[in-house]
């Protein structure tokens, strides 16, 4: 549970970071007014990636082992570049679905950035994200669930990625992402599976953005459409989102079984760390409490 304990505080930090870090970045905002870009990579580099590197200095943890940074096998390119584009169908649907209730910001900003070419666009969209979000939440964080099974394990990072997001609009599809990116690391124990699907999920959104405001399209929110339009875009992609995590689920039992000495140190792992839970249930409490000020905080940052 101590380790656990130690990444749900970090992670606690990183929310605190998301909250209160704009105050650091408020003198140079003359700077970011017109170069939104810019603020969308410092505040990667500045809110993840320096917290992730001091993270690492004070626990003095192995980086390879904790960020699982290891070489994807061949074997498993051809299924994670599959998941890579089944994830997307999910994506859209479930984003459409939180957009019936929330406006979908994430459009505001990237008309802001209309004038940026496509390869800055892929690179402020996708491939930084990629980079550090993975390596904090499928690195970091998902390294304090070790012992933990996969499936619980895959489910509580998930909620936790959909939350350091701090962007209401955004939540049911990162949480479903966070879910099946969780499930790649585990079982190629490579943090490069959840990097690639990353950056190829953003990479898509990324270009197709780019190229409506380039058309000069405006997207609008589902709600501002038709009924009859609505329910037909919500239905067509409620197929799609069915049928692609039918094949997700496939791929995953592939991977698992291509993978099978991995998935027997996970299990094996998995039931010592419940026999030390059961027996200390008070420290389960305080193990996962920065969890539920994090969840607090993003409530409150929500409603404002």
């Amino acid at each position: 549970m101590k380790k656990i304990f130690g990444v749900n505080i970090y992670f606690l930090i990183l929310i605190l970071l998301q909250i209160f870090g704009g105050y650091l970045l408020k003198p140079f905002a003359h700077v970011f007014k017109s170069r939104i870009w810019l603020l969308l990579l410092v505040t990667q580099v500045v809110f993840l990636l320096f917290p992730l590197i001091m993270y690492l200095i004070v626990t003095r943890q192995s980086v390879a082992s904790t960020l699982r940074i290891k070489k994807l096998k061949a074997k498993n390119l051809p299924s994670i570049i599959g998941v890579s584009f089944l994830v997307f169908p999910i994506g859209i649907f479930l984003g459409l679905i939180t957009n019936l209730f929330f406006h979908n910001n994430v459009n505001d900003v990237l008309q802001k950035m209309n004038s940026l070419p496509l390869w800055a666009f892929v690179l402020i969209i996708a491939l930084t994200p990629a980079i550090c979000e993975e390596m904090t939440v499928r690195g970091i964080i998902l390294s304090g669930y070790n012992k933990m099974g996969i499936n619980g394990a895959a489910v509580i990072t998930g909620f936790l990625f959909a939350v350091l997001h701090m962007n209401p609009p955004q939540f049911l599809y990162t949480f479903a992402l966070g879910i099946i990116f969780a499930y790649l690391v585990r079982i190629t124990e490579s943090i490069f599976s959840s990097m690639i699907c990353h950056f190829i999920f953003n990479s898509i959104n990324a270009g197709m953005a780019w190229w409506q405001l380039r058309l000069g399209m405006n997207s609008k929110d589902i709600s501002a459409v038709s009924p009859i339009e609505r329910n037909f875009t919500i239905a067509f992609w409620f197929v799609c989102a069915v049928g692609a995590l039918v094949g997700i689920v496939s791929i995953i039992s592939h991977l698992k079984k291509i993978n099978a000495e991995s998935e027997i140190v996970a299990i094996s792992g998995s039931q010592g760390d419940i026999v030390v839970e059961n027996d200390k249930t008070v420290y389960k409490i305080i193990a996962y409490l920065p969890i539920a000020i994090s969840v607090v905080l993003y409530i409150i940052y929500a409603l404002k």
